[in-house]
C-alpha cells in the first residue's frame, strides 16, 4: 500500500478582514477597487498594511495569504502529489479548515489566490459544483488531527535539532504520517497544536520560510520512500 504523507500548514495567516478593521480607509479601497462588501475581503498585508498597524501587537504575523499559496504551490507541483503521496490541508489563525484536492491547480498569481480564497470564504466550496477542488469548514488543528488520526511530526525552531532527511526517515516509518508546518511568518506554534505533535524538530539554525520548508520536506520524504523501496528489493 503506497504511504501518503499528510502536510497540514497550521494555523496559517488567513482570515476574512476583522470587523474592527472593516471602516478603515485602506480596507474600503480595496473593497472599492474588488467591488466586494468589505465584510467579504482576506486580510492581506500587501494592501491592509495601514490598517493591520492599528491592530498593535495583534497585528503581527497577520495577513499573509502568500505564505500557504507558496507553500501549496510548491506541494501540488511536486512528484510525490503527482503520484498520490501527499495530501495538502491548511488550518488557518481563526480556525477554519480548507482541504485541498490533490488536483487542484491554484492560480500562480497571489491576488488571484486570495480571490478563489474569498469565494471560497462565501461559497464553501470551489468550484461550487463538480468536483470540490477546495472546502472549507469551521475546526480546531485537534479536530482535523482526530480526523486524519496519524502520528504527528511538527517543525519548528523551538524543536530538537535533526536535518531534514532525517525527519523525513523518521516520518516513513510510520503508517500515517502527518507533518506540520507553520503557516505563519514569524513565532512558534500555540500550545493547543505543538502538544498533538508527538516530535518536534528544528531542521536549520535560523528561521525559514514555510515555502522552503515545505519543498525540502516534500523532496526528502520522497528520497526517504525510494531508498526504503531500495532496500527492501535487496
Amino acid at each position: 500500500m503506497q504511504l501518503v504523507l499528510s502536510l497540514i500548514l497550521a494555523e496559517s495567516s488567513i482570515e476574512l478582514v476583522p470587523n474592527e478593521l472593516v471602516h478603515h480607509p485602506a480596507i474600503l479601497k480595496s473593497a472599492q477597487r474588488k467591488r466586494k462588501d468589505p465584510h467579504a475581503l482576506i486580510l492581506d498585508q500587501t494592501y491592509h498594511h495601514p490598517a493591520i498597524l492599528g491592530l498593535g501587537p495583534r497585528g503581527i504575523g497577520r495577513g499573509r495569504p502568500d505564505i500557504p499559496h507558496l507553500s501549496l504551490l510548491l506541494a501540488l507541483g511536486s512528484p510525490l502529489n503527482l503520484t498520490g503521496g501527499l495530501k495538502c490541508y491548511v488550518h488557518t489563525r481563526d480556525n477554519n479548515i480548507i482541504k485541498v484536492d490533490s488536483g487542484a491547480r491554484l492560480p500562480r498569481n497571489t491576488d488571484r489566490f486570495t480571490s478563489l480564497l474569498e469565494q471560497l470564504y462565501q461559497e464553501k466550496v470551489v468550484p461550487p459544483t463538480g468536483r470540490p477542488l477546495l472546502s472549507i469548514e469551521s475546526g480546531s488543528i485537534g479536530d482535523l488531527l482526530a480526523e486524519i488520526s496519524g502520528e504527528v511530526i511538527a517543525l519548528t525552531t523551538a524543536g530538537l535539532p535533526k536535518s531534514m532527511d532525517q525527519v523525513a526517515s523518521r516520518l516513513v516509518e510510520h503508517r500515517n504520517p502527518v507533518l506540520l508546518v507553520g503557516g505563519f511568518p514569524r513565532g512558534h506554534f500555540s500550545r493547543e497544536a505543538i502538544s498533538k505533535a508527538k516530535e518536534s524538530y528544528r531542521i536549520h539554525n535560523q528561521h525559514l520560510d514555510a515555502w522552503t520548508v515545505v519543498a525540502r520536506a516534500v523532496y526528502d520524504f520522497e528520497r526517504a520512500i525510494a531508498l526504503g523501496e531500495a532496500r527492501s528489493r535487496t
